[in-house]
């Protein structure tokens, strides 16, 4: 850096441009990396990142080409389609047939209620539909339906902004000195069925309703978190038994499997996915010349199972249980909707349709064409059917792809619980987790160290308590059910509401996936004796976790906007004052007049009087996730009012400073810093500008840039200090003071008289209020607040005496 960094200050017409454009950016993220990414990666050059930044300010998006397309494609094979891939490692031998074993008519039915029920929810629904209609600002998973509707509703949390949304751009945000509009957003609505959409009582049930979906639906993910793990490399190592009847460490191999893949997790998605990429190509490469050996080899006609009458016929004899072990078949299937922000959604779409399916479907089909001609075999059909028969060549070497592929398929759903939480962070609607961002090029790949060890802690504590993979599988598969009606209820919101179709695509929709999903759900909900419960129990932990801190949230979330300060409530120059006009000379004048250093006084809690200020600069760092008193030109933070109030006196230069991240890799240090006037003498707002893989850190080097980017930053200190210019030529001169906020949440305190009640029922409620705040929401909240860590001193000395931390209690 030099000595005199560039200064980011707006001259008058920059202001004029500024507040006359709007910027439609789609990018910035409410959450802050406290660790770098890529060390290799040396950024580009200041011309090329300017450009981003303006890109990534107007919501321009870089069009990707067909090698990268395909590359992505190549790569969401280790990352996505494990789960669906290992599918044929259980799924014929849970489906319950007529007989025991099977006749070749009911294997036909078993091959062609899997055909058909992959493709119409796999292929149609989710690749077809969902994949286009459901992803919000390049995210996917049931939070960003939610997202899209809430955003196009103006129902989303109060005061959040919403990913995708139109956003005033930094430069606008901090030159404007006046607003007319309300930084909240309204319940107006617009679209062509008014009588319906904008009707307030369908605004308020929709408004709860797909807040309550999106929860559901990612407290099923986080379950299915659980399970799918568990399944999956219980099922490959338990193949060895196959072999070797001897051999009983199945659950402790594969609990070590699982550590080390949660282990692994901090290297990124994106290298992990690449490493495992190869690893799935060459395991569908596999099931596909089994498939098509056992085919030739034992019953070319079993592509007779292709026609639904085997299905039908199938479900008459078995009855709807049937579809509890054929949709296992479909399991990670919302997974692969949750991970679109790591790859894309043609990479996704691509793969599946053109690779993953065709092999899926020729591996079932084989497994089939071996079962009718050996029965027997339907006890464990895949490793059974193997060519070579147990303990060939053939066999260990699916047997080694196949326990990659179930520690890749687990991969599938660690992504998607970290994408999701992202998300639910940005809403406001989850602790504010580290996020550290693992690839330089995409926003979306992201690594939550804690929700990584949360996982690991709860998947071993899962396969030590199911201890096999036919326990599990008896009680997999109602979560993952639910799961795709959540989505199905979202997407036909979303269709009538957001994309204004014409009702009959919604009741098309509906008509043709949701009973089908209905009855999958019917099926499984008998598995809950079988240890269904465990699942769902977790799914409504998860539930009233999210549901209990997003009505907390909200609460504080008020309780912020309430205690707000008007810059005129403090400074008495700046209440609206009656003018009289001299019609005559058409003069206007006071009717009182006040020197300009009696204008600045205070309302403070001691009575009016003069505001007091010193040497030194003061930066008051906004760390909530409410932005308005930063982004109000009429209000300050209640801190602010606080110091004022209490003492009239505060340094000469006072700066209120927000962080912002954006969506492009890095910022340079020319552009770091955006810095203006308020109306208030003396005061600035600051915006220091990362990227997403940037460490958040303020440093001696920003602090001096922050300095020297001040409009008339010597005139200032003479005026009110007297200092002589030659101290000021070396910033470290200066004393600057670091702000934070610290409160302290608790309850309302109910013991005051006038609150005091009898009623049992108002009682218990505070009581459960009470308990939720004090010991729940406050610490939690606490633990996850930043709380100035991101300024970092040259030593302790300066960290004790230049950082200050003032808060109070916080009652909601």
């Amino acid at each position: 850096m030099s000595n005199t960094p560039s200064k980011n200050i707006l001259d008058e017409q920059d202001v004029a441009d500024a507040a006359s454009s709007v910027s439609n950016t789609e990018n910035y993220t409410i959450h802050s990396d406290n660790e770098s990414v890529d060390d290799d990666f040396e950024g580009p050059d200041a011309a090329s990142v300017y450009k981003s930044v303006s890109q990534s300010e107007t919501g321009q998006k870089k069009k990707q080409s067909w090698r990268e397309i395909l590359t992505l494609s190549f790569s969401s094979l280790g990352a996505i389609y494990g789960d669906l891939g290992t599918s044929p490692l259980y799924v014929l031998n849970s489906i319950k047939y007529k007989e025991s074993p099977p006749s070749q008519k009911d294997i036909y039915g078993g091959i062609s209620l899997i055909f058909y029920l992959f493709t119409i929810i796999v292929l149609f629904k989710y690749v077809c539909v969902v994949l286009f209609i459901g992803p919000n600002n390049g995210e996917g998973g049931q939070v960003a339906i939610y997202a899209k509707i809430a955003r196009y509703l103006k129902i989303g949390p109060r005061a959040v902004h919403i990913p995708g949304a139109p956003e005033i751009s930094d430069l606008e945000l901090i030159t404007r000195q006046d607003t007319t509009s309300s930084f909240m957003s309204s319940n107006s609505t617009k679209s062509r069925i008014n009588k319906i959409k904008n009707s307030p009582v369908i605004t308020m049930i929709m408004q709860g309703f797909i807040l309550c979906a999106c929860f559901l639906g990612c407290s099923l993910v986080f379950s299915d978190g659980l399970l799918t793990p568990t399944t999956s490399v219980l099922s490959a190592v338990g193949g060895i038994q196959i072999a070797k009847p001897d051999f009983n460490a199945v659950l402790a191999v594969s609990e070590v499997i699982l550590i080390a893949l949660f282990v692994v997790q901090q290297f990124g998605s994106h290298k992990i996915s690449f490493t495992f990429a190869p690893i799935v190509f060459i395991w569908l490469i596999g099931l596909i010349i089994c498939g098509l050996y056992n085919i030739i080899k034992y019953h070319p006609g079993v592509f007779k199972a292709l026609s639904p009458y085997y299905a039908i016929e199938l479900l008459k004899s078995g009855g709807i249980d049937c579809l509890g072990g054929a949709m296992l078949a479909i399991t990670g299937t919302e997974a692969m909707f949750a991970d679109i922000g790591h790859f894309g959604r043609l990479p996704i779409q691509l793969t599946l349709a053109c690779f993953v399916y065709p092999a899926l479907m020729i591996c079932y089909l084989g497994q089939g064409a071996y079962i009718v001609t050996h029965p027997e075999a339907i006890v464990n059909p895949f490793y059974l059917s193997l060519p070579g028969g147990t303990g060939s060549g053939p066999y260990w070497i699916m047997f080694v792809l196949a326990i990659l592929a179930t520690i890749i398929a687990s991969q599938a759903l660690i992504l998607s619980v970290f994408s999701i939480i992202s998300q639910l962070i940005n809403l406001d609607c989850f602790p504010n987790l580290k996020i550290v961002h693992v690839s330089k090029h995409y926003v979306g790949k992201v690594y939550i160290p804690t929700a990584n060890w949360i996982l690991m802690i709860g998947v071993i504590a899962t396969t030590a308590g199911f201890k096999n993979s036919n326990n599990v599988t008896a009680a997999y598969g109602l979560g993952i059910t639910l799961d795709f009606l959540v989505t199905s209820s979202l997407i036909i919101i979303c269709l009538f509401y957001v994309y204004n179709v014409n009702i009959i695509w919604c009741v098309l929709f509906l008509v043709i996936f949701v009973p089908l999903e209905i009855c999958m759900v019917i099926a499984n909900i008998k598995k809950i004796v079988h240890g269904a419960w465990f699942p769902i129990m977790m799914a409504g932990i998860s539930f009233i976790f999210l549901s209990i801190w997003r009505w907390a949230r909200s609460r504080m979330v008020n309780q912020e906007i309430r205690t707000r300060i008007k810059i005129e409530n403090i400074y008495p120059k700046y209440k609206k004052t009656p003018v009289v006009m001299n019609l005559n000379s058409g003069v206007a004048f006071k009717d009182e007049i006040e020197d300009e250093e009696a204008e600045m006084s205070v309302d403070s809690k001691f009575g009016r009087t003069p505001l007091v200020r010193h040497d030194g600069i003061a930066i008051m760092y906004n760390e909530s996730t409410l932005q308005s008193s930063f982004n109000s030109p009429n209000s300050v933070p209640a801190l602010y009012g606080k110091i004022v109030r209490s003492f009239s006196s505060i340094p000469s230069v006072f700066i209120f400073c927000s962080i912002r991240v954006l969506s492009i890799p890095v910022v340079p240090s020319q552009e770091r810093v955006l810095i203006a006037s308020t109306k208030i003498p003396g005061h600035y707002k600051c915006i220091l500008r990362y990227g997403f893989t940037e460490q958040l850190v303020i440093d001696k080097e920003l602090n001096t840039q922050i300095i020297y980017s001040i409009p008339n930053i010597y005139d200032l200190l003479q005026k009110y200090n007297g200092m002589d210019k030659s101290i000021l030529i070396k910033p470290d001169n200066i004393p600057i003071l670091h702000i934070f906020e610290h409160n302290l949440v608790r309850c309302h305190d109910y013991s005051y008289d006038e609150l005091k009640t009898n009623n049992p029922f108002v009682i218990i409620k505070r009581v459960v209020r009470r308990a939720l705040i004090d010991h729940f929401f406050g610490p939690i909240s606490s633990i996850t607040q930043p709380r100035g860590q991101f300024v970092k001193l040259k030593n302790e000395e300066e960290e004790v005496n230049n950082k200050i931390f003032i808060g109070s209690v916080a009652r909601i």
